[in-house]
């Protein structure tokens, strides 16, 4: 069990590397805005595609080669990244790296899944706590010794995790192959089973929306509209993963004991009125409450739409699932952070911030008329 932890936690640094070494490629590749935001939507778009990719083989080949040699991928193609001359083969290495980031997360959810079906909400907590834990460590280690090291050395260092747990998973770590008869389970599928999986997966897709938006707009909204200064508007996200890591621990516990539906509704629902904190003026050291319950209430949420997700789409194998899933995530994250900047820069930070709660409202509708619907075609087939 420790591995797949572990192994979340070397994973995730990867989701947030590029935004924190982002200011120094400005200067170092001669950048303008524009094309900052580009390597960031390229990086995750490659790193959608090859989730859906991913997830497909997984309920084919060896789960364990997958997740070693993708360690091992992104390890190399992220170090390498440090040493590009040019503009042209940095992107070529980050796309490798995102390449093998996609190979971590469709793949363990997936083994989850299938061989913890006793207290599944609790590991699932300890699986994203790990993950939350690490990223919020990156910012402080990484932030601190930048100007130390430089963005050669930050990538390098953070490329050695991925390495050891990509060579512990090939030469020591067992992990657990796709259940045998997870394809004769697979092959009940239903109408109402499809419906129900799209139906959450476009909820899910409609609050990551809003919230990967906001997320990496927190540093500028704190320097730009809340009148932080720019070393305490660094600690904001850390504020967020703290927020999350507490999340994640305290919705595993309880999702094995309460409806995942109603834990979802309920921080989806409670999402927003932290985000509108944003939008008012309060006292300055107030803010890092909301910053914190929103990780809280958005980390909840990712534990129990995962349940949901490994219950509601059965008709196809778990990896495939998970990668869908993870791709649909991905690409959504790779676009709302453009287009809410779009907004802000035509019609203002608080407007563009309360339309960006639509999103939320439209994906509690969405789970509360598939809970309804889920309820009934259980009630009728008793």
């Amino acid at each position: 069990m420790n591995a797949k932890f572990l192994g979340h936690s070397a994973n995730d640094l990867f989701w947030f590397i590029l935004p924190l070494v982002l200011p120094a490629l400005l200067v170092r590749y001669e950048l303008n805005f524009s094309q900052a935001g580009g390597i960031l939507t390229m990086y995750l778009a490659v790193l959608a595609l090859f989730s859906f990719v991913v997830g497909k083989l997984s309920d084919r080949i060896s789960r364990k080669k997958i997740l070693g040699y993708g360690f091992i991928l992104a390890s190399l193609g992220l170090a390498s990244s440090g040493f590009a001359p040019s503009l042209t083969l940095f992107l070529v290495f980050i796309s490798i790296t995102a390449v093998g980031v996609s190979t971590f997360h469709p793949v363990m959810y997936a083994v989850i899944d299938d061989h913890y079906p006793n207290n599944k909400g609790q590991v699932m907590g300890l699986y994203e706590g790990f993950g939350t834990g690490a990223i919020l460590l990156m910012f402080l280690v990484n932030g601190f010794l930048l100007n130390k090291i430089g963005v050669r050395g930050i990538l390098v260092l953070t490329a050695i995790p991925a390495m050891i747990v990509g060579l512990q998973y090939l030469l020591g770590t067992s992990i657990p192959e796709k259940i045998k008869d997870q394809e004769q389970k697979g092959a009940k599928s239903t109408r109402g089973s499809v419906f129900g999986f799209s139906i959450l997966l476009l909820s899910v897709i409609f609050r990551v929306f809003s919230v990967t938006a906001v997320l990496n707009f927190l540093p500028t909204i704190f320097v730009s509209f809340l009148g932080y200064q720019g070393d305490r508007a660094s600690y904001v996200t850390a504020f967020y993963f703290a927020g999350g890591l507490a999340g994640s621990l305290i919705a595993g516990r309880i999702s094995d004991k309460f409806n995942s539906f109603i834990i979802l509704i309920t921080g989806t629902i409670l999402i927003i009125p932290s985000l509108l904190f944003f939008s008012m003026e309060l006292p300055g050291w107030f803010y890092f409450v909301p910053v914190s319950l929103f990780g809280c209430f958005a980390s909840a949420c990712i534990i129990n739409q995962n349940l949901l997700i490994g219950r509601m789409g059965k008709s196809l194998g778990k990896g495939e699932v998970f990668g869908i899933l993870m791709g649909a995530m991905t690409i959504t994250s790779s676009l709302s952070p453009a287009l809410f900047g779009l907004l802000i820069d035509h019609i203002g930070y608080s407007t563009a911030l309360i339309l960006f709660l639509i999103p939320l409202i439209i994906s509690s509708f969405l789970l509360i008329f598939l809970k309804s619907f889920t309820a009934a075609k259980t009630e009728v087939a008793l």
